[in-house]
């Protein structure tokens, strides 16, 4: 199970370039801790930033089996057994999802912020373009630091994965590469690829540059009719 290899000291980094992958894998993730929370009598909360909207977007199609949502308000949405919180953030109501999450985390059992790439679309007005029409980060990339670097003290201070997710660059052929702060604050770093069509194949990277460890998941590709 892919909960079992989870770090709580740092960041769990899940480089992608399958988006697809990615949901299903997480679909998987939720449903093992939604699981060891009912074996264990427990109620323990997962907690969503949905930046990219997509795996919403396919809970409330219908097309992730035994999960439903309920509509909170309009950036906010909660499974029916009130276990799964799921935040639809805007520039306007980040920063106040990120105290809800400070303030619920003693609560909760798993924290995902889905994914870096979609934070700096939501805030694409704040990168400028300077006289050399060269873009300029250095704005977001301060406030990324800052939300996940205050996340990441109040889930290793309650022994919480934080599962943080990016899309696969490469820096040369195979060689997968990520955002450089997630490299150096990042426990565990793996990578998810769909096989045979019905599998996980799931490659847990050590310094993102050499393969350490491959297994698959087996039929755990979401499918529909």
């Amino acid at each position: 199970m892919i909960s079992e290899i989870l770090g709580s000291r740092g960041f769990n980094t899940l480089v992608y370039d399958d988006a697809y992958a990615k949901i299903c894998l997480i679909a998987s993730l939720i449903s093992e801790f939604q699981n060891q929370d009912r074996t264990l009598n427990g109620k323990k909360k997962i907690l969503y930033l949905d930046l990219d909207v997509a795996f919403t977007a396919y809970v409330k199609a219908g097309l992730i089996p035994s999960m439903d949502i309920r509509k909170v308000d309009n950036n906010t949405y909660q499974s029916e057994s009130n276990v799964l919180k799921i935040y639809l953030p805007s520039e306007d109501t980040f920063d106040v999802m990120v105290i809800d999450i400070i303030k619920s985390i003693n609560e909760c059992s798993l924290i995902i912020f889905d994914s870096v790439n979609s934070f700096y679309n939501l805030f694409y007005d704040k990168i400028t373009n300077n006289p050399n029409n060269v873009l300029n980060f250095g704005n977001p990339n301060q406030i990324l630091y800052f939300i996940l670097m205050l996340i990441l003290k109040h889930t290793s201070e309650y022994d919480i994965p934080f599962l943080v997710t990016s899309m696969v660059r490469y820096k040369r052929k195979e060689v997968v590469t990520t955002n450089r702060l997630l490299s150096k604050k990042s426990t565990l770093n793996f990578y998810v690829k769909i096989e045979n069509f019905n599998d996980l194949s799931v490659t847990v990277l050590s310094d993102l540059k050499e393969n350490q460890k491959n297994f698959i998941i087996k039929d755990k590709v979401l499918r529909w009719t």
